[in-house]
């Protein structure tokens, strides 16, 4: 069964109509480490599910790459400015591993909103749980010493954290390489 169809079937029923056609509309693909899924500028863009590997979205900004989330596999994500504001994206989503990943075109999931009833439900408590990781981000960005953060990373990735290299560690918690190593050492 479609990886997709797997995780919104978590969110909510979807109708044997609806399976069919997102299996119909939905592309696997395969992506080398490096490779982008999503460049800042794009204005087409897809839902994505990773099937395998792991991807991180990033800003650049000053000529500085920031971090913002990583994504391990069965994990629904696109970029939400595109997708809701239908804008050129602010991010970038690049491949961290080599990536099986499933995408379905932004506008064709918006046709299927008016076809298929079901899956603005499913979407809307899909984004719920993005907006709650969300809100949790602000927090420990506001109330969170680096050090407190880190452990929090730990604690919520588990073994993932291994697969992410020490700079981009260090991006998404805002400080240096050199701080990071001095909380690691704590």
């Amino acid at each position: 069964m479609n990886m997709l169809i797997r995780l919104f079937e978590q969110y909510g029923y979807l109708s044997p109509m609806c399976k069919e056609a997102l299996e119909k509309n939905t592309q696997i693909f395969y992506k080398r480490k490096g490779e982008y899924l999503l460049k800042k500028g794009q204005l087409s863009g897809s839902l994505y599910v990773l099937e395998e590997g792991f991807v991180r979205g990033f800003y650049m900004h000053n000529d500085q790459e920031i971090d913002v989330w990583f994504a391990f596999e069965q994990t629904i994500m696109g970029s939400t400015y595109q997708m809701y504001k239908s804008k050129a994206s602010l991010e970038f989503i690049q491949c961290m591993e080599d990536c099986v990943v499933h995408a379905i075109p932004n506008q064709v999931i918006f046709r299927f909103f008016k076809e298929y009833p079901e899956l603005n439900l499913i979407l809307r408590r899909s984004t719920e749980d993005y907006c709650l990781q969300l809100e949790d981000r602000a927090f420990q960005l506001q109330t969170m010493s680096a050090t407190e953060r880190y452990h929090r990373l730990l604690k919520d990735l588990g073994s993932d954290v291994n697969r992410i290299p020490l700079g981009n560690i260090a991006s998404y918690l805002g400080i240096s390489q050199e701080t990071l190593s001095r909380i690691r050492r704590i």
